[in-house]
């Protein structure tokens, strides 16, 4: 793919047709990032029908405008504002993820030539969850959400109170929080409608792995980076050890930036990482991951960041922009896309080319002061509102952009309480309850109802005093204006702007039930013929059944008939005769044992009668047996046992050879 294919033929696709509506009608200005691109497939997400589109790009370069998109509608729709789509690294899950909540999808199984979810049907429904659904939309809010570096089925979360929350999201009774980090103190006390660990700059706001996912970079709003162990296999309930700030050298007076928002890691394993640090004002500081050369006894740790170079991007911050303005997006191995508001640059480094040279070159060839000759270079691809960015790995890296208009473009790329706590808690109440009972009511408390989500919204934060004026005297107009003016801000902040939101809430609710309730009645409809076409093959197969059997029937009869006219009018032969001759054989020697049977009969008769005459009698002696009368008398009654069984069976077999009954 080209980038001839993404200018003529996915750019004017219906998707981003439809896709328009409900990008226009998102007006809160954030920067969001609604789009992904894994294994050939393109995934945006819809705001308006709540819904994720796919579109299998491979498809449509052989088939052109026939290739349609399909609508990936989640059994579990998320209640939040979607602002970020990550597809997981086997792409068979994708998390979408807002400021209040995160749910994750298990897409199905593409099959067929086409490479199609569910064998090509426009609406497919996707299993889905949301994690910790009610904490997560009633605690602060998300700053960062990654996929965990060394396992396809854990993700961390980046809460507002300084912590990082570790879920499994592959077990069968639904996601579960494994662990929780605490990497600072956690925020209580508010200023300004924010907290005061906020406003200095004491809460994490992004965190990445490293190249080698054995650690992960937490980044603070005041520039301080601190660094953790990720590792699964660690079994311990001990935290593992926040190491840090790093020290960053040469020294900073600011710390190189005291509105730090963003953080990327970038390189490899067989080079130190390069972290790129971006502020607010889009200033993008590039520093090398490397032991800690000056490090002291007390230093907690040996690694440091050294600063290589600082990009200052040509961006005017607006004066109501949101505390995190920028993303930074790896591109490629070498190049890595910085979004803002005003649009997107590129920024290449030349610096990972160089490293990858030194570390394999000999140690005499190394020259490590040749290693930042070379400048990062720095492109203004796009200014403008964005929706999503997203490099499509091809020959030649294409950056595809999502505009706030539905405008695709493409440019090319230079080379509530924890889950402790309740556990705690209703163990304590009822100490009788299962674990698989408390793990059930945990995941149901975790829900949040979607009138709890209106009243939240609808909720006011100051509450209006009652008005009370003096009625011998007129108020002067400096009063009147001022409380027309408190009025109208309290009705527009209080009032009608939650209204609004309310109302755009209530909106996406309908539109996903709608879209839910038209895939159900789509399938209610295939059922029903499947239902009609089975009963109606049921009544043809019950009906050919019975001809068959009739037709059977009949055959039996004609066979019969046909065995009998055999019978009748052939002679017989020779092997007849043999037959019927030793038949009168049998017979007649059945006559001859005949009366040998009945005086066998008889003698069994009387022997038995003996037998009853002697055990009455010997019942009737008060003086027993000696031990070798007994004896005698057993050995004798066993040999005549033996005798009739013998004579029984010689008489059942000449029964059997004379076909007696």
């Amino acid at each position: 793919m080209d980038l001839h294919f993404y200018d003529s033929k996915l750019v004017n696709h219906k998707l981003f047709r439809d896709l328009k509506a409900s990008l226009s009608d998102d007006t809160s200005g954030k920067l969001k990032n609604l789009l992904e691109l894994r294994d050939d497939v393109l995934y945006v997400w819809n705001s308006t029908e709540n819904c994720l589109f796919s579109l299998n790009l491979k498809h449509l370069e052989e088939n052109g405008d026939e290739t349609p998109y399909q609508q990936l509608h989640f059994l579990t729709p998320p209640s939040f504002e979607v602002e970020r789509v990550m597809m997981s690294s086997c792409g068979s899950r994708i998390c979408v993820w807002g400021t209040q909540g995160v749910t994750i999808a298990e897409l199905p199984s593409r099959w067929g030539r086409g490479g199609l979810f569910d064998s090509g049907s426009q609406t497919v429904l996707c299993k889905s969850y949301s994690l910790d659904e009610k904490f997560l939309y009633t605690t602060g809010e998300i700053r960062r959400v990654h996929w965990h570096p060394i396992s396809l089925s854990h993700v961390l979360v980046l809460v507002s109170n300084n912590a990082i929350r570790l879920y499994n999201v592959a077990l069968k009774t639904g996601p579960k929080l494994v662990k929780t980090y605490s990497i600072g103190p956690k925020p209580t006390s508010l200023l300004a409608g924010k907290t005061i660990l906020d406003s200095l700059g004491d809460t994490a706001v992004d965190f990445t792995p490293t190249p080698d996912a054995e650690h992960i970079l937490i980044l603070r709003g005041d520039g301080e980076i601190y660094m953790m162990d990720c590792d699964l296999t660690n079994k311990s309930p001990l935290q593992p050890k926040l190491v840090g700030p790093l020290a960053i050298y040469p020294p900073a007076d600011d710390n190189y930036g005291s509105d730090s928002c963003c953080i990327l890691c970038m390189g490899g394993s067989d080079i130190p990482p390069l972290v790129v640090i971006a502020t607010s004002s889009a200033a993008l500081y590039h520093c090398l991951l490397l032991p800690n050369s000056e490090k002291e006894e007390s230093d907690r740790d040996g690694y440091a960041l050294y600063v290589v170079e600082t990009v200052e991007l040509d961006v005017v911050p607006e004066p109501d922009a949101e505390p995190y303005p920028v993303q930074l997006i790896k591109c490629t191995d070498d190049t890595y896309a910085c979004v803002h508001a005003a649009g997107a640059h590129t920024v290449a480094l030349p610096v990972l080319a160089a490293l990858r040279h030194y570390a394999r070159a000999p140690d005499a060839e190394g020259e490590a002061a040749a290693l930042c000759v070379t400048s990062s270079r720095a492109a203004h691809v796009l200014r403008g509102g964005l929706r999503g960015a997203r490099p499509a790995r091809r020959a030649m890296p294409v950056l595809l952009l999502l505009c706030r208009d539905g405008l695709l473009l493409s440019r090319p790329l230079a080379p509530l309480c924890s889950d402790d706590e309740l556990y705690k808690e209703m163990q304590l109440k009822n100490p009788a309850l299962e674990l698989d009972e408390i793990n059930a009511i945990l995941k149901e408390r975790q829900k949040v109802s979607f009138t709890a989500i209106i009243q939240e919204i609808l909720a006011r934060e100051a509450s209006q005093p009652l008005l009370h004026l003096d009625r011998r005297a007129e108020p002067g107009p400096r009063d009147c204006l001022e409380l027309v003016t408190q009025a109208t801000l309290a009705l527009r902040g209080e009032y009608v702007r939650r209204q609004q939101r309310a109302a755009a809430a209530l909106a996406r609710k309908l539109h996903a039930l709608g879209a839910l309730a038209r895939q159900y009645r789509d399938w209610a409809a295939d059922l029903q013929n499947e239902l009609e076409q089975a009963r109606q093959q049921s009544a043809a197969l019950r009906e050919k059944c019975i001809v068959a059997e009739t037709r059977q029937e009949d055959l039996n009869n004609r066979c019969s008939a046909v065995l009998r006219q055999l019978r009748q009018s052939a002679a017989v032969s020779e092997a007849e005769g043999a037959l019927l001759d030793e038949l009168r054989q049998h017979a007649r020697t059945h006559r001859r044992a005949l009366p040998r049977l009945h005086a066998l009969r008889e003698r069994a008769r009387t022997h038995a009668a003996q037998m009853e005459k002697w055990r009455t009698e010997y019942k009737k002696k008060d003086i027993a047996l000696g031990r070798s009368h007994s004896e005698t008398i057993s050995s004798v009654l066993q040999q005549q046992t033996a005798q009739i069984a013998t004579l029984i069976e010689e008489t059942k077999l000449l029964r059997d050879q004379l076909s007696l009954v």
